[in-house]
């Protein structure tokens, strides 16, 4: 805490009021985090970060999950379309970007309101044919479908090839990396990969300059993130 304000007489540091609120490690060691998470395409496990960084793995796993923090980026995007729609989440293809979302189930009402927090009204989603979907147009979406049972995956525009493609770099991420995702912790192994993802045309420098911006004003104790009472 080398910092004093003259008004409150707190002491205060860069890390104050960010995800390293209070950390014992030492920026010496976020910044290479920050680094490993943001530049690798399929993550960082634990195990490895623990390695890198000579720290425990424990210790690895809770600085992982405070950084992935900081990835979130909020509400839903507002996706004008054409949209690609794929059970748990939504790209536009317009921007190439992703919006994630893990839902418990892949009814109709678990999808199409993810579809509704994340695509402006009136848009046209593509879709399989997903009977969760058929509403889509009584939600006043426009929606057309491929029929990938019957080997149909492209008929003119409309297709879901780009999603699918973000699903094989999410599978790749889960299956050659982390290897398990708690159900309590997914959504943020999801944020860190679609935190990638819709940068992945960014240099990493850029990528670690708007993490670190993220990191302002965001926390997550380790009571928080395990739950326990101690």
């Amino acid at each position: 805490m080398p910092h004093r304000c003259k008004d409150c007489r707190k002491h205060f540091s860069v890390m104050s009021d960010t995800v390293m609120h209070q950390s014992k490690l030492g920026c010496q060691t976020w910044l290479p985090t920050l680094f490993l998470i943001v530049s690798n395409p399929k993550g960082r496990s634990p195990v490895q970060l623990a390695a890198d960084l000579g720290v425990a793995q424990k210790t690895a796993w809770h600085l992982a999950h405070r950084i992935r923090v900081a990835l979130t980026e909020g509400g839903m995007a507002g996706f004008g379309g054409p949209v690609e729609a794929d059970e748990t989440y939504v790209k536009d293809r317009a921007t190439g970007r992703v919006a994630v979302r893990p839902v418990v189930d892949v009814s109709t009402a678990s999808l199409t309101e993810v579809v509704s927090e994340s695509v402006q009204p009136g848009a046209m989603v593509f879709t399989d044919e997903w009977l969760s979907y058929r509403r889509l147009p009584f939600l006043g979406f426009g929606h057309a479908m491929v029929e990938h049972g019957a080997r149909e995956y492209v008929r003119g525009e409309v297709h879901t090839n780009g999603i699918e493609n973000y699903w094989s770099h999410l599978k790749r991420t889960y299956v050659g990396t982390y290897h398990y995702w708690s159900p309590d912790h997914l959504h943020r192994y999801v944020d860190e990969h679609s935190f990638r993802y819709n940068r992945r045309g960014v240099h990493v420098l850029d990528r670690m300059g708007e993490a670190a911006e993220s990191m302002d004003g965001r926390r997550l104790t380790y009571r928080e993130l395990t739950g326990s009472r101690g």
